[in-house]
């Protein structure tokens, strides 16, 4: 993935795939785009595009509990909307994350969304063991193709918000970590999202 900045508030993402559905992504925020070619798009009229890496550079360690839950909602609405289509994402990729205006995250890994039969997925693109954001059954996967629930994605969200929030470094065990916003709402959702059995687990609006 390329992002180059044409003029002040307009920018090319290059080498993408599936750029019609990361069209209906950035419409799904009314965030204005257009499309050059197969293999490129092109935003307009934004202030800031950050890969996430630079992203967090800009942000304390952790982020507080309100930006959290924001961060959540922008992503359950990228979920909700791709189940709507017949399709999911199987992981978040940190290394394939745009930040758009520092407050909406658009995942670019396109190449890890799947369709949808019988609730599951069929995952047949490789993927780094060593993404902190993997879901719990990829983590311990080691074939290819590998067929899961489609929400197993759902794990990989909560990875990255109780990162966001808690640190998965500092508190590598969710059950502990997740202590200290117990009975919060982003608490339950995080519960709920980390279910070891994937078919439980919900995306929950409140």
């Amino acid at each position: 993935m390329k992002i180059n900045k044409l003029s002040k508030s307009k920018y090319k993402i290059e080498s993408l795939v599936r750029t019609n559905i990361l069209r209906d992504l950035l419409e799904l925020f009314d965030i204005r785009s257009y499309k050059d070619n197969d293999n490129e798009i092109i935003i307009d009229k934004i202030n800031s595009l950050d890969i996430l890496e630079d992203w967090e550079k800009t942000q304390q360690p952790l982020i507080d509990y309100i930006a959290a839950e924001e961060m959540f909602d922008n992503f359950a609405a990228i979920s909700l909307y791709l189940e709507k289509i017949g399709m999911q994402l199987s992981h978040i990729d940190p290394t394939k994350l745009v930040v758009i205006n520092n407050n909406i995250f658009i995942p670019m890994n396109l190449e890890d969304l799947y369709i949808i039969k019988k609730n599951k997925i069929t995952i047949d693109n490789p993927y780094s063991k060593e993404n902190i954001y993997l879901p719990i059954e990829l983590q311990e996967n080691s074939t290819i193709p590998y067929t899961v629930h489609f929400k197993c994605f759902y794990s990989s969200l909560a990875l990255l918000i109780y990162d966001k929030i808690i640190g998965i470094q500092k508190n590598p065990d969710y059950h502990v970590g997740l202590k200290v916003i117990f009975g919060s709402r982003l608490y339950w959702i995080l519960r709920y999202c980390l279910l070891e059995n994937a078919e439980e687990r919900l995306i929950v609006i409140i």
